[in-house]
């Protein structure tokens, strides 16, 4: 199935993006550690940098100067990367050398710093022979730090990215509770206007899907970082991200013999994209006017092409963040790690045998997303291919198709599923609606919508699901302490057509 994914998907529609990007990071000391103005500016591989596998996989740990001050329980492990042994499939236990300097002053309780995708409060400890099995809950960035300041201006380089596998991800999967039969739309096209919303909406319980299948996937280890793209494969779906000049994107794919056939292309335009930062922490609190902002994402487009053999039997939701990094080599000196992760929802509610609906659209972003000497600023959207001309395929019945994906971009350091420091995030979440081609002779309604939102903060940010599996894998009373946000809508649009009683009557 990957070939035909992968032909399927360039060639038509194929799927949403969700990647994580950039590991920049840091290297271990006493009670003092450094935090350098970024260099290598054009993005290039930098100079004098830890190349190794295990600094491409770990990072690199906190290096000593007295221009960072750790907090008074943080316990700096030395040796970097080179004194992480292994670390398990979700990220959360690292195995260290029990003779690295540090190693013996880890307790149950202390936040431990290894390296910047290693840093954490400890609340289990196992000797493995002569080595230590530290497993860590998440910390804030503030948990770690007392002062510092953190200044950045990075051109990132699409080319140069590296995948990382996280193949135990917690909360990676989940299926919203109702069935696909419930997202199926009603008899006309006006009642299904405002439905693709709901389709994306994760409300109730979780059901289980099994353990998620990396084609490269070490089972029992975090695998090493790699220059090729992996395909991540879940329950009759095929998830591929890729990385090039110009884009960042994620392709995605259902073709299970279930009769269900899914392809949905999802991708960022880039040109000169860079990070950009001036963060500040005095005496244990963020400075109320930092900055963190991501410049040089010019638009996004968006091809979507579904099918179903048996109509709304075949219909399918989904929710994924999607355990694939992209990160870039560590700048020397650089104490935090930048990561761009992404999480999507999908859903179908297609009616009648063999129904097909394909839409494709493209927008436009000017300006920067972050925030600005403490004020959110968001881009603006314009239209640059409308979605609703683009509306196709063939159904008896109404049916239709609704995405939703997140891009986020954070300058911190923790464990891979819950990074803590600066992010800011895109929200895009659209749908499309096609009429009965019964109804064709009076007319055939077409609907669709676009949401955009920004968001933006300083915390440490995980979404509910990732909470609850890692207070399920965490021993009882491991605390995690994490901040509310709240996205600002940015664009909001909607159309029906033709403009007739028949397709815009109230449901």
């Amino acid at each position: 199935m990957h070939d035909h994914l992968t032909g399927r998907l360039g060639a038509a529609a194929g799927a949403l993006l969700l990647l994580v990007m950039l590991a920049g990071c840091t290297s271990a000391g006493g009670t003092t550690g450094h935090a350098r103005e970024t260099s290598a500016a054009d993005g290039s591989r930098p100079e004098g940098g830890d190349t190794t596998a295990a600094a491409l996989t770990y990072g690199a740990g906190p290096v000593e100067d007295r221009s960072v001050t750790y907090q008074s329980d943080v316990v700096l492990v030395e040796g970097g990367a080179g004194a992480i042994r292994s670390a398990s499939p979700d990220g959360l236990t690292w195995t260290i050398d029990g003779q690295a300097a540090g190693a013996s002053d880890v307790e149950v309780g202390k936040v431990m710093y290894v390296t910047s995708r290693a840093v954490g409060r400890v609340v289990r400890i196992r000797p493995e022979g002569g080595d230590l099995a530290v497993t860590l809950a998440p910390v804030s960035l503030t948990e770690v730090l007392r002062d510092a300041h953190f200044h950045t201006d990075r051109k990132i380089d699409p080319s140069a990215t590296l995948y990382q596998e996280v193949p135990d991800r917690p909360g990676a999967v989940s299926v919203p509770a109702g069935a696909a039969r419930s997202a199926a739309p009603s008899a006309s096209t006006a009642a299904f206007t405002a439905r693709p919303a709901a389709l994306t909406r994760n409300a109730g319980a979780v059901v289980s899907l099994g353990r998620p299948r990396f084609v490269s996937a070490d089972a029992d280890r975090l695998p090493p970082a790699r220059e090729n793209s992996v395909t991540w494969s879940h329950g009759g779906w095929e998830v591929q991200p890729e990385s090039s000049p110009g884009e960042l994107g994620l392709k995605i794919g259902h073709e299970a013999g279930d009769g269900l056939k899914a392809f949905i292309d999802f991708s960022l335009h880039t040109s000169d994209l860079r990070v950009r930062s001036d963060v500040s922490i005095s005496n244990g609190r963020m400075g109320s006017g930092s900055t963190f902002v991501v410049e040089g994402v010019d638009g996004f487009s968006i091809d979507i092409s579904s099918g179903a053999a048996n109509g709304a039997d075949d219909n399918k939701k989904i929710r994924v963040e999607v355990p694939v990094e992209l990160t870039v080599p560590v700048l020397p000196g650089e104490p935090l790690m930048y990561s761009n992760t992404w999480k999507f929802v999908v859903g179908t509610a297609l009616s009648g045998k063999n129904t097909t609906v394909t839409a494709g659209g493209t927008w436009r972003l000017d300006g920067p997303l972050g925030i600005v000497d403490g004020k959110l600023v968001t881009p603006r959207l314009t239209v640059v291919k409308p979605i609703m001309d683009s509306i196709g395929g063939v159904s008896v019945g109404v049916s239709g198709v609704a995405a939703a994906v997140e891009a986020k971009f954070q300058l911190g350091l923790g464990i891979p599923a819950a990074f803590a420091g600066p992010y800011a995030k895109f929200v895009m979440d659209t749908g499309v609606a096609n009429g009965s081609a019964l109804g064709s002779p009076l007319a055939r309604c077409r609907s669709a919508r676009l949401d955009a939102k920004a968001g933006a903060g300083f915390g440490l940010t995980v979404s509910s699901e990732v909470l609850k599996a890692l207070r399920k894998l965490l021993p009882a009373g491991a605390k995690i302490e994490t901040e509310s946000e709240s996205l600002k809508p940015y664009f909001s649009a909607s159309q029906t057509l033709p403009n007739v009683p028949l397709c815009v009557g109230s449901s």
